[in-house]
């Protein structure tokens, strides 16, 4: 047992001095995100309709038909990335709420601010979730904010969310969210002087 505590200390602390001192490499999305922006021009028609059904879609992504109510506010094509995954079409982000739903015991999310730019859409929220990993209740409350642009219907073309997910959800992992301490640790132990 020791044998093996000392194992994953030492592959942490491998893994840790590797994400500190590798180079930045520039995400993929940022790109991806860009070229939605130049392709999906957003309307201001029809933007508070949108922004009631963005409101219902996420006020509760364990309901059975969050399915349906995301093919109801998106359009067929759009953009949509989370920090955790990227899709451009309808029914591939249907499948991946619907999953995300069933993995939580509870999930809410409270709309606290909106901002317009023209056609440009900015939604400040707090979600809390609660799930099982590892025979483990995770309770998880984080803060974020969406960027949203809508068709002429109050459709959902763009939405580009911007969250920690490191602490959101990464963290409350047993072994990954130790891992993020240690780095967290030793990134403050580097600032210190």
């Amino acid at each position: 047992m020791i044998k093996t505590v000392l194992i994953i200390i030492v592959v942490l602390a491998l893994i840790t001095a590797w994400l500190i001192t590798r180079p930045a490499v520039p995400k993929p999305y940022v790109e991806a995100y860009q070229s939605a922006l130049d392709r999906l021009p957003g309307s201001d028609e029809a933007i508070d309709a949108g922004i009631e059904r963005f409101e219902t879609v996420y006020s509760d992504l364990t309901d059975d038909a969050v399915g349906d109510r995301v093919r109801d506010l998106y359009a067929e094509t759009l953009y949509f990335n989370d920090t955790l995954a990227t899709f451009e079409t309808r029914e591939a982000l249907a499948g991946y709420m619907k999953k995300t739903g069933e993995s939580l015991d509870r999930s809410s999310v409270q709309i606290d601010s909106v901002m317009r730019d023209g056609s440009d859409v900015f939604v400040r929220w707090t979600m809390t979730f609660s799930t099982s990993s590892m025979g483990r209740v995770i309770e998880s409350e984080s803060i974020g904010m969406t960027h949203l642009r809508f068709d002429t219907d109050g459709r959902v073309l763009l939405h580009q969310d911007f969250w920690d997910a490191a602490s959101g959800l990464y963290r409350n992992l047993p072994v990954v969210g130790y891992g993020l301490d240690l780095v967290d640790q030793r990134m403050a132990d580097a600032h210190k002087d």
